[in-house]
C-alpha cells in the first residue's frame, strides 16, 4: 500500500494549516491583506507545480512526493485561510456540513429552512467543479493544477480588490 505519499500530503496540510493559524493569530477578523497575501502564495504555489507537472508529467519519485507534499501545505494553508475569513455555509475543508445544514434544517430536518437555496446552490457548485476537475485531470494532472491555481488567483484579486486601505 503506498503510505508514503498520503502521510506527506498529511503533514503538509498540517503545516500548511499552522502556518496559516500563526501568520493570522493577531489579524483583523474577514478578507485583509494577510488573506490577500496567504491565499496569493497559495495560487502561486499551485501555480509553478502545475506548470512543473505540465513540463514533466511524470516526474521522479523524490520529485512526486515533494510536489505532494507542496500540494498538502498549500491547501493547509488554505483552508486555515478560508477558516479564518468564515464564508458561510461553504467551507472549503468539510463540505458535507453544507449538506448536513440543508437537511437538518429541511422540511425533513427542523423545518426552519434557512438558507436553502443557498445551500442548494453551493452543493451544485461544488458537484460542478468536481467534475470538471476531474474531466481536467483525467486529460493531463497539470491541466487540473492549472485551473486550480488560476481560480484561485482569480478569488485572490476579487478579494483584494474588496479590502479597504486602513
Amino acid at each position: 500500500l503506498p503510505v508514503l505519499g498520503p502521510v506527506l500530503a498529511l503533514v503538509g496540510f498540517m503545516a500548511g494549516a499552522a502556518l496559516g493559524g500563526r501568520v493570522l493569530r493577531n489579524a483583523v477578523q474577514g478578507w485583509s491583506g494577510r488573506t490577500t497575501s496567504l491565499l496569493g502564495v497559495v495560487g502561486l504555489v499551485i501555480l509553478a507545480l502545475a506548470v512543473l507537472v505540465l513540463v514533466d508529467a511524470e516526474p521522479e519519485r523524490p520529485v512526486a512526493l515533494t510536489i505532494t507534499f507542496l500540494l498538502g501545505a498549500a491547501m493547509g494553508l488554505q483552508a486555515a485561510t478560508a477558516r479564518f475569513i468564515g464564508v458561510k455555509d461553504v467551507t472549503t475543508v468539510v463540505v458535507t456540513s453544507t449538506i448536513t445544514g440543508l437537511a437538518a434544517d429541511s422540511v425533513l430536518g427542523s423545518g426552519k429552512g434557512g438558507g436553502s437555496g443557498r445551500r442548494i446552490a453551493a452543493v451544485v457548485l461544488i458537484l460542478a467543479g468536481a467534475a470538471a476537475g476531474a474531466a481536467l485531470l483525467k486529460w493531463h494532472l497539470g491541466a487540473g493544477l492549472l485551473a486550480s491555481a488560476l481560480i484561485t488567483l482569480v478569488v485572490v484579486a476579487m478579494g483584494a480588490s474588496t479590502v479597504r486601505p486602513r
